[in-house]
C-alpha cells in the first residue's frame, strides 16, 4: 500500500490518494499521477517543469521511500538521496568530529557511530521538521562537542546533536521557507541557533529567545537589505523582518497578531461567481495576490486598491473541491500566509455568510469557530433553496407562540438517520409510547422518500411528520426533546449549514440511543473526538449502554454515570436472523475522510471503494458469489447499480435488512457486526487495512485479536479459506467468540425497550 509521508502544498495539492494510486496537481501546470506499479525500487524522471528546485512529496512503498522533487527543472521520483543517479537528491553532509561517520548506502547514508558501532541507514528524517532520538540513554565524552553532523538539502537544514538534558543523540531539522523575496540569506549554526547574514555580515539569533521575546533588533547594516518587509517561515511559523519606528528587527507572534490590525469580509453571490471583498489593514505594506485552500488548491487572484481588497469565487470551480470543508487561505505565489478572517470587532454574529443549491451541490460559505471563513462543497439540500429558507424563518416564528399555548406539555421528536428511516432504535420507543395515553407529543420525522413512510403514515397518521416539510421545521423549534438512535442534527440532515435551526439543535435535549454499540471504532482522544463530552455540540442528557465494558469507553469519552443510562439497544429486542438466512454479508466501516470522493462522484479513487472490489472479486473467483451481498455506504449501493452489471445484484440498499437474511457477516471496525451477532450470524473481522482505518480516524480502539467478538482474518484468501470452514461447521460459533460478545452486550431478555421507557418517565420526559 502506498502512503505519503509528507506533501507540500507549497507546490500544489493532493487529489486523490489511494492504497495504489496517488494524484498531485502541480500548481495549475499539471496533474501528476503516481501508480503503486511505478514504484520499482528504482528513478523516474516524470516531467520538465519551471518551478525552484526542493522537495514536494516524500511517498513510502513496502519500506522504501520515493522522494518527488524539483531539480533543474525535471521532476524527479527518485528512492536515492546519495547523489549517485542523476535524478538524486544531493545532500550535503558536513562532519563536525570523527564519532559519527556518513557511508554511502544502496540508497542513502549509513550514520555509523564509531564508538559504539552501532548503525543507522538515514531515511526520510532530513526533510521532515522536528527532533528525532538518534541514540537513546548516551552520554557524551568529556571534550566532544554538542553538534557532530550538518546536513543541508535546499531549504532544509538538519544537525545531529547531543542533549544534556536527555542524555540522546539527535537529529533536529529546520525548513525555511521565504514567502517574498529577500537579499538577506539565512542559515543556522545548530538548530536554535539563526544566522542572518548580508554579504560579510553575520548576526546569530537564538530561536527560543525569539519565541519568547516575539522580537529582536538587527543590526543596522542590514538595512540596506530590507527595503521592504521580508515574510518568511521557519518550521511553520511566521517571521518578519522590516524597519519599525527607526528599528529594524527580526519579529514572531500568532499569525493574526503578527500581521494585521484587522481583517473585514462580505461575500454577495453573483450569477456565476461569488464575490468577496473588504478590507486588511497589514501591518506592513505587503498585498497577497491569491487566495487558496489549505490543501494548496489554487481558486482566484486577488485584486488591491489600496487596503481594500476584490476577490471572485467561480462556483464552477467550487464544485470541483476535494474536500467538503475548505479553509479560505490568502496566499504569496501559492504559499500560504493566513486564513481569510472576519476580526471579532466587526461584531458579525453570522456564521452562514452564503449557502444555495447549484447542479446538485450545495455551496455553503460560512466562518468557522476560528472566525476564518470556509467553503464548503456538499450534496444540494433541500434547505438551501429560497422557499425553503422563508419556510424555515416562518417556523421559528410561529414556534413561540405555539410554545406559549403548550407550555405544560412536553413535544419530543424522534427521528432515525438523516429523518430517512424508521428501522433503528427511534422507531422501538415512539412506536412503543405512541400506543400510550400520555400527557406529551410525540411526533416521529420521516422522509417521503423512504420504504417505511406509508405503513407509518397509515399507522400514526398526524403522528408522523414528513421531513423538509413546514412541520419538520416548527417541531424542531418547539421540541423539548429529541429522542434519537442518532445526533440531534440528523433530525434534518448530517449535516446543516442554517444558523437559527443549528442554534436550536444544539440546545435540545437530547436522549441518544445509539444506533450501535461503541467499541470499536477509536474515540478516546479528546483532541479528535467530536463525541467527546467536551468537544459536544448536541446537548445530550443521557445515552443508551449496553454493558459496563461500553460504559467504560463513555467514561473515557468524559461522561458520568448520571450521562449513561444501561438499558441494551431497544432495536434489539426480539431480533433474530431468519431460520434459512445464507447470505454472506460484507459490510466495511465508513470512511469520512473519503466523503469529498463519495460526494463528489469520484467514488473509484476512494480505498472504501477498492476494499469493496477486493472481497467482491475474491468471492466471484471462488465460486461463492451468489452468497455474497454488499452492505455498502448509499452513494456507493447507487453507483454500483448503475456501473456494475455483473454485480449490481449483490448490492442491497437498506443494510437493516442483512441482519435477518446472513449466516456470516463481515466487516471492518464497523458496529454492526454486533447486531448482528445479536440476530444470530456468525461474526468475521476483515482487517486488511486494520492499522490504516485506526490512524485515518485518530486516537486508539479498545478492540484486538484478543477481546474481538468474532473470526480475524487479514486478507482475501484468508477471508474465503475462512468462510468455506465456517460453512462446512454450520456456522457454530466458538464459545471464546460468545463470551467477548456478551462483555461488551449483556442484554438477551428483549426488555430493553421498557427499560429506555422506564428512564424517560423517570425524568419528566412522558
Amino acid at each position: 500500500m502506498i502512503k505519503v509521508v509528507k506533501f507540500d502544498v507549497d507546490y500544489g495539492y493532493i487529489k486523490q490518494e489511494l492504497p495504489d494510486l496517488i494524484t498531485f496537481h502541480l500548481n495549475n501546470l499539471m496533474e501528476i499521477e503516481i501508480e503503486k506499479t511505478y514504484l520499482d525500487g528504482d528513478e523516474h524522471e516524470l516531467a520538465q517543469v519551471e518551478l525552484p528546485n526542493g522537495l514536494i512529496s516524500i511517498i513510502e512503498n513496502e519500506t522504501i521511500f520515493y522522494y518527488i522533487h524539483i531539480k533543474d527543472s525535471k521532476l524527479y521520483m527518485t528512492p536515492y538521496i546519495n547523489g549517485t543517479t542523476e535524478g538524486s537528491i544531493k545532500l550535503k553532509i558536513e562532519n563536525f568530529h570523527s564519532r559519527f561517520e556518513a557511508r554511502l548506502t544502496r540508497y542513502s547514508y549509513a550514520i555509523i557511530d564509531t564508538y559504539t558501532e552501532q548503525m543507522w541507514e538515514l531515511g526520510y528524517e532530513p526533510f521532515v521538521v522536528g527532533r528525532k532520538p538518534f541514540l537513546l540513554n548516551e552520554e557524551n565524552m568529556s571534550g566532544d562537542p554538542a553538534i557532530y553532523l550538518k546536513i543541508t538539502y535546499e531549504n532544509c537544514i538538519t544537525f545531529l546533536e547531543y542533549t544534556n538534558s536527555k542524555l540522546d543523540f539527535a537529529f533536529k531539522t529546520n525548513i525555511i521557507n521565504f514567502l517574498t523575496s529577500s537579499s538577506l540569506k539565512l542559515d543556522f549554526h545548530s538548530a536554535n541557533e539563526l544566522v542572518i547574514c548580508y554579504d560579510s555580515l553575520k548576526q546569530t539569533i537564538r530561536v527560543n529567545d525569539l519565541k519568547r521575546f516575539k522580537d529582536i533588533k538587527l543590526i543596522k547594516e542590514f538595512k540596506l537589505a530590507v527595503k521592504e518587509a521580508i515574510y518568511l517561515k521557519i518550521n511553520n511559523n511566521l517571521y518578519i523582518i522590516n524597519e519599525h519606528n527607526k528599528k529594524l528587527s527580526i519579529k514572531t507572534d500568532e499569525e493574526k497578531a503578527l500581521l494585521f490590525k484587522s481583517s473585514n469580509v462580505i461575500a454577495k453571490k453573483k450569477q456565476d461567481h461569488i464575490e468577496l471583498k473588504g478590507k486588511i489593514k497589514y501591518n506592513t505594506n505587503i498585498r497577497p495576490d491569491t487566495l487558496i485552500t489549505k490543501a494548496g488548491m489554487f481558486l482566484t487572484k486577488l485584486h488591491w486598491n489600496g487596503e481594500s481588497f476584490l476577490a471572485n469565487l467561480r462556483i464552477d470551480k467550487l464544485q470541483e473541491l476535494e474536500n467538503i470543508h475548505n479553509t479560505i487561505f490568502v496566499a504569496i505565489n501559492n504559499k500560504k500566509l493566513h486564513p481569510l478572517h472576519q476580526s471579532s470587532k466587526f461584531k458579525d454574529e453570522k456564521l452562514v455568510l452564503l449557502s444555495f443549491n447549484v447542479n446538485q451541490h450545495a455551496i455553503i460559505l460560512r466562518r468557522n469557530a476560528g472566525d476564518n471563513l470556509s467553503i464548503g462543497n456538499l450534496p444540494e439540500l433541500k434547505i438551501y433553496n429560497a422557499n425553503h429558507k422563508l419556510k424555515i424563518k416562518f417556523a421559528e416564528k410561529i414556534a413561540k407562540l405555539y410554545k406559549i399555548l403548550n407550555k405544560n406539555r412536553n413535544i419530543n421528536v424522534y427521528f432515525e438517520k438523516e429523518a430517512s428511516k424508521a428501522v433503528e432504535s427511534g422507531k422501538c420507543i415512539f412506536e412503543a409510547v405512541a400506543k400510550q395515553k400520555l400527557n406529551s407529543k410525540n411526533v416521529f420525522i420521516l422522509d417521503k422518500r423512504s420504504k417505511q413512510y406509508s405503513e407509518m403514515k397509515q399507522k400514526w397518521g398526524h403522528k408522523i411528520v414528513e421531513r423538509f416539510s413546514f412541520r419538520n421545521y416548527l417541531y424542531v423549534f418547539i421540541a423539548d426533546h429529541f429522542i434519537s438512535s442518532e445526533l440531534s442534527n440528523h433530525v434534518i440532515n448530517t449535516r446543516i449549514f442554517n444558523d437559527k435551526l443549528n442554534e436550536k439543535i444544539k440546545m435540545t435535549p437530547l436522549y441518544f440511543l445509539q444506533h450501535g454499540i461503541i467499541f470499536m471504532k477509536p474515540h478516546d482522544d479528546p483532541k479528535i473526538s467530536g463525541f467527546h463530552k467536551k468537544n459536544m455540540t448536541n446537548n445530550i442528557v443521557k445515552s443508551v449502554v449496553s454493558s459496563d465494558v461500553e460504559a467504560q469507553e463513555f467514561n473515557v469519552m468524559g461522561y458520568n454515570d448520571f450521562d449513561i443510562m444501561k438499558t441494551g439497544l431497544p432495536k434489539l429486542d426480539g431480533a433474530r436472523v431468519k431460520k434459512d438466512a445464507k447470505k454472506i454479508t460484507y459490510m466495511p466501516t465508513w470512511r469520512p475522510w473519503e466523503e469529498g470522493e463519495v460526494f463528489n462522484g469520484k467514488i473509484t479513487q476512494t480505498s472504501y471503494y477498492q476494499s469493496l472490489i477486493d472481497v467482491i472479486e475474491a468471492f466471484d473467483k471462488a465460486g461463492m458469489l451468489d452468497r455474497l451481498q454488499i452492505a455498502a455506504h448509499n452513494k456507493f449501493s447507487q453507483f454500483a447499480k448503475s456501473h456494475f452489471k455483473k454485480y449490481q445484484n449483490i448490492f442491497v440498499e437498506d443494510p437493516t435488512d442483512t441482519l435477518t437474511n446472513s449466516a456470516i457477516y463481515i466487516t471492518d471496525i464497523s458496529s454492526i457486526i454486533l447486531d448482528a451477532t445479536y440476530h444470530g450470524a456468525y461474526p468475521i473481522f476483515y482487517w486488511k487495512e486494520f492499522d490504516s482505518i485506526i490512524e485515518h480516524y485518530g486516537g486508539s480502539t479498545p478492540v484486538n485479536e484478543y477481546n474481538a467478538p468474532g473470526t480475524i482474518v487479514y486478507s482475501e484468501n484468508e477471508l474465503v479459506n475462512t468462510v468455506k470452514e465456517i460453512i462446512d461447521k454450520n456456522y457454530e460459533i466458538p464459545e471464546k467468540i460468545e463470551e467477548n460478545y456478551k462483555r461488551i452486550n449483556e442484554f438477551a431478555d428483549n426488555k430493553n425497550t421498557q427499560r429506555v421507557i422506564n428512564e424517560l418517565i423517570k425524568d419528566n420526559v412522558l
